[in-house]
């Protein structure tokens, strides 16, 4: 009976390890075209669509999930250094002024932050394909995701 139970947690954390490697490797939205969306911020209103012909990194982010604000920050200084590539950062706290604060106290680049009123979100996590995720997606010069949650590797091999 021992030897039955042990045998029975290895299979379900086997099936557990190997579903979430292949979820993280093969997810749906690679290859697809990048659903367009309109926001704005107290400098601009963008278009996804309008930085074709450039890599474009969409983060989309909370301060209350420390890895999506932290990969904000790194992505935000490698935009700021490379030519080639244009952040779009999409925040989802729960309110514009905790958003300012963060851009603040992280010393963002205001003008590629855009703060998601809570009202559009939902709408915007269906056209993306996020459940309750935070992640980041490299966009290609055609406008086709080529990776999510991309590594500093895999931007500087999109990038060259």
């Amino acid at each position: 009976m021992k030897h039955f139970c042990y045998l029975i947690v290895t299979l379900v954390l086997v099936a557990l390890f190997t579903s979430a490697s292949s979820t993280i490797n093969s997810d749906s939205r690679l290859g697809t075209t990048a659903p367009n969306f309109t926001i704005g911020n107290e400098e601009d209103v963008v278009s996804l669509k309008q930085f074709r012909g450039k890599y474009v990194l969409l983060s989309i982010w909370s301060s209350a999930d420390a890895n999506s604000r932290l990969a904000n920050m790194k992505f935000n200084k490698m935009a700021q250094s490379n030519d080639k590539l244009v952040q779009l950062s999409v925040n989802f706290d729960r309110s514009r002024a905790l958003f300012g604060e963060i851009v603040t106290a992280d010393s963002l680049d205001t003008s590629s932050q855009y703060f998601c009123e809570p009202q559009d979100r939902n709408a915007f996590k269906q056209k993306w394909g996020i459940a309750d995720n935070y992640c980041t997606f490299l966009i290609n010069t055609k406008g086709v995701v080529i990776a999510v949650n991309p590594s500093e590797k895999e931007l500087a091999k999109a990038l060259k």
